[in-house]
């Protein structure tokens, strides 16, 4: 008998297209807006907000995404450390569109 998929796995297409749109308007982010986007989001009615944080962590890897820390020290806390941001990768060409 074929097993069927998990809630979550079946909507990574929907977040990877949401995170797409979002990062396509204001070119690059930090993962914190990029979450608060993804919770925000109205579209995926089928999913917590907890389960929609958890298919964007697993959906954001390299070649759909980017990422690059930027060069001057950002306050995070008590710290200062470069921070790390993401934006979409226009010159991969995936299979299947989103």
């Amino acid at each position: 008998m074929a097993s069927k998929r998990k809630k979550i796995q079946r909507y990574t297409r929907q977040v990877r297209a949401s995170i797409k749109s979002f990062l396509r308007r204001v070119e690059f982010a930090p993962m914190s807006e990029i979450m608060t986007h993804i919770e925000a989001d109205d579209t995926l009615e089928g999913l917590r907000a907890r389960e929609r944080r958890a298919v964007a962590f697993t959906v954001m890897k390299a070649p759909v995404f980017d990422s690059f820390k930027t060069v001057n020290a950002v306050k995070w806390g008590h710290l200062k450390r470069p921070q790390t941001l993401w934006r979409v990768n226009e010159e991969f060409n995936p299979f299947k569109k989103d």
